[in-house]
């Protein structure tokens, strides 16, 4: 089993999302993922980060966020942790209900469950992981 693992921490500001975009490319590169992915994998780990963010950190300079990406196999897993609170991941409303549609939250959790082959919270939600297959 080979296993890759590469990992980045940022202070909770808005501007550093072009960091972890960087890091992105960075790990997509260094693990030899296929192009077609990269899309899927950029918005998604981009969407939990901001969540991160704005949501668990609530911006405060003084809070890390980290993303760890972690080839294994013929599976790609990048973890987010955030230094806030969590969130009751159970209640995630489906933002393409007719009755949400005006709703400005919730449709970062609902792309990232979508463009992701398996999604996992941990640590009451600060800790989201997500699961391609390769």
């Amino acid at each position: 089993m080979v296993m890759n693992r590469l990992e980045i921490s940022i202070s909770s500001e808005v501007g550093n999302i072009v960091k972890v975009e960087s890091f992105i490319e960075t790990f997509t590169t260094c693990f030899g993922l296929s192009s077609k992915l990269f899309g899927k994998i950029s918005l998604s780990v981009i969407e939990a980060v901001n969540n991160a963010i704005l949501a668990g950190n609530k911006q405060d300079v003084n809070k890390q966020v980290t993303v760890t990406a972690e080839k294994e196999d013929d599976r790609l897993r990048v973890t987010v942790a955030d230094e806030g609170e969590g969130f009751d991941y159970t209640h995630i409303p489906d933002p393409t209900d007719p009755d949400n549609l005006d709703r400005v939250t919730g449709r970062g959790l609902y792309l990232m469950k979508t463009l992701s082959d398996e999604i996992v919270f941990e640590n009451n939600g600060a800790t989201v992981t997500l699961v391609f297959n390769l």
